[in-house]
């Protein structure tokens, strides 16, 4: 199954580091790029395991942050479109394919 991830994920991604190295320090930057990496791994080795927000669309929340990434799964990918703080518009990139 491959993974692929929405060509948007780098500049969500990018923010919030940005954010996190800003406001807190790198230390924190790099605490959260590596739980994301963890979650991406997480998501592509079992992508039924996080549950369904919609018909097709599932949401996994990091654990030590207030973020989650919103992805789909077919037989033969994972689609990774979102990466959003929790509190974000809840129709934020939704309109991601």
């Amino acid at each position: 199954m491959g993974l692929v991830l929405h060509r948007l994920i780098q500049r969500d991604l990018r923010s919030v580091l940005t954010y996190y190295r800003g406001e807190v320090g790198p230390e924190l930057a790099l605490r959260f790029y590596a739980e994301f990496e963890q979650l991406v791994a997480e998501v592509a080795a079992n992508p039924r395991r996080f549950h369904l927000v919609s018909e097709t669309l599932r949401r996994a929340n990091f654990r030590r942050f207030p973020y989650h990434l919103l992805y789909r799964a077919t037989d033969s990918d994972v689609r990774i479109l979102v990466l959003r703080h929790q509190r974000r518009d809840p129709s934020f990139g939704l309109e991601r394919r």
